[in-house]
């Protein structure tokens, strides 16, 4: 998976995704309504622990800017020791 999504954009999706985990328990919004917000609070939260968002590899947007290449040849220069 290409990282494609920034740590901005990361802190973002996870607060959100939080944010809809919780509202099945405060607001009991029913099977449909709480499957739908337990399917966008997963998958906000599932993307901003990878990284990578689909729907960014879509529409060929990158909020990484040079934060995630930095890592990536930071990660790449230790192996390369080792």
């Amino acid at each position: 998976m290409v990282k494609n999504v920034g740590p901005a954009d990361r802190y973002i999706r996870f607060m959100v995704g939080i944010a809809f985990l919780l509202n099945i328990i405060i607001l009991e919004p029913g099977f449909f309504g709480g499957f739908l917000l337990f399917v966008a609070g997963a998958g906000l939260l599932f993307s901003a622990y990878t990284g990578s968002c689909w729907a960014y590899t879509l529409l060929k947007i990158d909020t990484c800017a040079g934060a995630c290449q930095a890592s990536a040849e930071g990660a790449s220069t230790q192996d390369q020791a080792n």
